[in-house]
């Protein structure tokens, strides 16, 4: 394992300029969305059920425009994608705090659209920042940043919520989302890097990124079998943290120990920060997506055996392990498959998949914790993951066995007399 790659790529301008204005627009952003609730339910005196209609609203938006958000990254650049969202976001944020509920509701499923692709636009720096050598170092530290970003994000926008008016607080973690963003547009980092024959970029190292988009062809120029089975790995692995994720908490009011959850999320968090940093310093091509997804779900089914709290956070430790390689793999996966000139499109529809398996997750895995309990939730939680990977695979195969059948009736008309 060589820890050194991280200090090779970190010494890339681009590479920190993702890394770190990402962060910085991440961690606000999941803030923002647990504040959401805190607000609806707290100053907005709505109830649990309409506050988690604002958050579908909002997560349903962003699903639809992930796509669109990508193709436009593709198509029109870095800037001009950014810039609706730069100008409309503050003002829909600002006029929050004096909104009542159907106006929020209204308001945050136009914010939802406008949403910065904060996810796609970080994995399109790495990849155009790094060497394909050091693609996966990249991914990696993308993958435990975020991971880094999720828990301290929440824990400020709590804590702010805690000791200051919700709505004043949910504004200032969006403007602090948005600035971040206007850094990427102020120093406007390219999307695609020049050594990539697919990136059509005639732009000299050290050249300003050219606001013009490199020629791409149609979705049908990349879909293909391998790409759909890798966002059917996606969706695997989102459903299976998410359901992680709700188990988590169940088990911690079954345990009744006010400190359950704190421990377990604690524990979970640092194994998949480990488990991220451990896999970028491995080769490419090492361990695949497929034995990461098996990892993920099998040590997820093991934690139901956790039957004390510590024992518990043990389990889910050793299961944190696969959280961030596994999302990592799934990005590197699809820069290799996809041509740099239609990543942005590709991970938007990444996104979307993921966003899937976050919304099949609570009411599949909620049925199981109300009938069985929280145990049988960590092995539905794994079952289920397993089985959409089952479906991945098979989408791959039968992608391959349709390339192998297309090339040979190529071959065979090629061999024809004129």
């Amino acid at each position: 394992m060589d820890f050194t790659a991280y200090a090779e790529i970190w010494r890339l301008p681009r590479v920190r300029q993702a890394v770190l204005l990402g962060a910085l627009g991440k961690a606000p952003w999941f803030g923002a969305g647990v504040v959401l609730t805190l607000h609806v339910v707290g100053a907005l005196g709505q109830s649990y059920a309409s506050a988690g209609l604002v958050t579908a609203v909002f997560t349903v938006s962003i699903a639809l425009a992930s796509p669109l958000r990508g193709r436009l990254l593709d198509t029109i650049g870095l800037r001009r994608t950014l810039l609706p969202s730069l100008v409309l976001l503050p003002v829909a944020f600002v006029a929050a705090p004096f909104l009542g509920y159907w106006p929020l509701l209204v308001v945050m499923g136009g914010v939802g659209l406008l949403a910065i692709p904060w996810f796609v636009l970080t994995r399109q720096l790495i990849l155009a920042a790094v060497p394909e050598s050091q693609r996966r170092a990249g991914l990696a530290l993308d993958s435990v940043v975020t991971e880094m970003a999720f828990i301290a994000g929440p824990t400020v926008g709590i804590l702010l919520a805690a000791s200051w008016h919700t709505g004043w607080t949910l504004t200032l973690l969006a403007l602090a989302s948005v600035a971040a963003a206007w850094g990427l547009f102020v120093l406007n980092p390219a999307l695609v890097t020049e050594s990539d024959p697919a990136s059509g970029s005639t732009d000299a190292p050290g050249d300003a990124p050219r606001e013009a988009a490199p020629a791409r062809g149609g979705v049908r120029s990349w879909l293909n079998g391998p790409v759909v089975a890798t966002f059917v790995a996606t969706m695997a692995a989102s459903f299976t943290l998410a359901g992680t994720d709700l188990t988590m908490v169940a088990a911690a009011r079954t345990l009744e120990n006010a400190s359950a959850l704190a421990i377990l999320i604690i524990f979970w968090g640092a194994g998949s920060l480990i488990g991220g940093l451990l896999f970028g310093t491995l080769p490419r091509r090492s361990v695949g997506l497929r034995h990461l997804l098996l990892g993920l779900a099998t040590t997820t089914m093991l934690a139901a055996l956790g039957t004390h709290v510590w024992v518990l956070a043990g389990l889910l430790w050793v299961a944190g392990l696969f959280c961030a390689p596994t999302l990592a793999a799934t990005s590197e996966r699809l820069g290799d498959l996809v041509p740099a000139a239609s990543r942005g499109e590709a991970f938007g529809w990444s996104g979307t998949m993921a966003t899937a398996g976050n919304a099949l997750a609570p009411p599949l895995v909620g049925f199981v914790l109300d009938t069985w309990g929280w145990h049988w939730g960590f092995v539905a939680t794994g079952v289920a993951g397993l089985a959409l990977a089952v479906v991945g695979w098979v989408a791959l195969q039968a992608g391959r066995r349709g390339l192998s059948r297309a090339r040979s009736r190529q071959a065979r008309a090629g061999s024809l007399p004129l």
